[in-house]
């Protein structure tokens, strides 16, 4: 896993060049090459504020020069000899942003990580700016004016790429701060062994993780019952389509035993619908909570021996203080009624949000949304998917129905959750449509089962 960094950035890069002799100039012309192989067009802007990232902006512009760019720069810093050699060897110097309009590439070397809100008024009037221009823009880093960590708000630059250098920051991997990164890449500098090597508290889930988690889970199993026993505590006669859906995805995945609890007549509806389903409860998994209108179900089976899945219905107060050995998945929405406050506050500090969820019900925290976040009291990972075709309802009851059966297959609560979340948005992510459920579960059981024979015959002592 990837660790995820904010202003402590600073600490590591002086312990690179203090303790192991790394110059700051060789670590700005590693990062002002790789940004100048992102930008490598004819006409190209260039946005220099005053820090570090105006210094690794210049590098780019420089590489670019020499590759044959037209270039035209905007800069904070005036008096640089990198700008100096820039303008005299044939770059054109502007004035203010808006004469940028015609450039294909802008880079944003505006702010980096040692920015603090509030920005500046002429900071923000910069950014606006840059914002209302079609070029495609490049972030050193980050995009400018989002803080490396804390809460987010203000204007800040909606990038189309961010190339982050040395380690992602925390802000720009989540939320808001991942939406206006657009594609991003990772460069080490040079010293990504280093890097990785740093323990956080905060980590970035990478496809190698998931290849790593799903060792412990069952593979082959002998007979059904190793293959999983799941009661799905779930539906009402106004929201069988909830309980469908998690069933589905339970039966696609493969799950050996699943039972239902809901009213008596969605039980008896489903058993129809698919015979396999069977009335009652067994010991094992739990996924409780979607499409669920009886709380006193809810609350029966919160506190019974087992792991559980508590979604949608289930997140309320009352049930959450009676579960044990469970995981929650709210949105912003839940999360913000779970805490007694507004969605926009949870947008802006999610990593504080997950923790407080947990610090108050004691559950590991599965908070949706544009990189996702779980955390389980020690540790957050962050499952850097933007899948917008997940914005469609019952998704969430899908993605229940799924940990639910990685659960009942012997997967520890956090591994379930990292894992399960981070190939529902894999999988989403594959639609170049909006999501048809039934083909999207489809899709999900044989993207995983694929998957993961593929990686267990990899592993599999000979």
């Amino acid at each position: 896993m990837l660790p995820l960094v904010g202003y402590n950035m600073r600490e590591l890069e002086s312990e690179l060049c203090q303790i192991y002799g790394v110059s700051p100039d060789a670590l700005m012309e590693l990062a002002g090459l790789t940004i100048a192989r992102h930008a490598s067009h004819a006409n190209v802007g260039v946005i220099v504020g005053p820090g570090n990232n105006g210094g690794d902006a210049l590098v780019a512009a420089r590489h670019l020069l020499d590759g044959g760019a037209k270039l035209r720069i905007f800069s904070l810093q005036t008096e640089s000899p990198k700008l100096k050699y820039l303008i005299g060897h044939g770059a054109t110097l502007v004035d203010a942003i808006p004469e940028l309009e015609e450039c294909d590439y802008i880079i944003d070397g505006l702010l980096g990580y040692g920015f603090k809100p509030p920005l500046a008024h002429n900071l923000a009037t910069y950014i606006r700016e840059l914002n209302s221009l079609e070029a495609n823009v490049i972030s050193v880093d980050l995009p400018s004016g989002l803080s490396p960590e804390g809460p987010v708000y203000g204007p800040m630059v909606k990038a189309s790429a961010t190339v982050f250098l040395g380690l992602p920051k925390l802000n720009a991997v989540t939320g808001i701060g991942l939406l206006y990164s657009g594609w991003w890449s990772y460069y080490g500098l040079g010293f990504e062994t280093f890097f990785r090597s740093i323990k956080t508290g905060a980590y970035l889930v990478e496809d190698d993780d998931i290849r790593e988690l799903i060792r412990s889970y069952i593979h082959r199993p002998y007979h059904k019952r190793l293959a999983g026993i799941v009661t799905a505590v779930v539906g009402s006669p106004k929201y069988f389509g909830a309980a469908l859906l998690v069933v589905r995805t339970l039966i696609k995945m493969g799950t050996g035993l699943i039972y239902i609890r809901s009213h008596e007549s969605v039980e008896d509806r489903m058993v129809a619908t698919e015979p396999q389903v069977i009335k009652g409860e067994a010991p094992g998994v739990f996924v409780i909570g979607p499409g669920l209108e009886d709380l006193n179900l809810a609350l029966a089976y919160a506190s019974r021996p087992g792991p559980k899945v508590l979604d949608a219905s289930a997140l309320v107060p009352e049930v959450l203080k009676e579960a044990r050995d469970a995981l929650i998945t709210p949105h912003e929405g839940e999360a913000a009624r779970l805490l007694d406050t507004h969605p926009e506050f949870i947008r802006a500090n999610r990593y504080d949000a997950a923790k407080a969820l947990y610090d108050r019900f004691g559950c590991v925290v599965v908070l949706k949304g544009p990189g996702t976040i779980v955390y389980d009291g020690h540790d957050f990972f962050v499952i850097p998917a933007t899948a917008y075709q997940l914005a469609t309802g019952g998704t969430g009851d899908v993605l229940s129905g799924f940990i639910g059966h990685l659960l009942s297959r012997g997967m520890p609560l956090r591994d379930a959750a990292i894992v399960g979340c981070y190939v529902h948005a894999e999988v989403a992510k594959m639609f170049q449509h909006g999501l048809e459920l039934d083909e999207f579960i489809t899709s999900l059981a044989r993207t995983w089962w694929k998957k993961y024979e593929y990686w267990w015959q990899k592993y599999e002592p000979k």
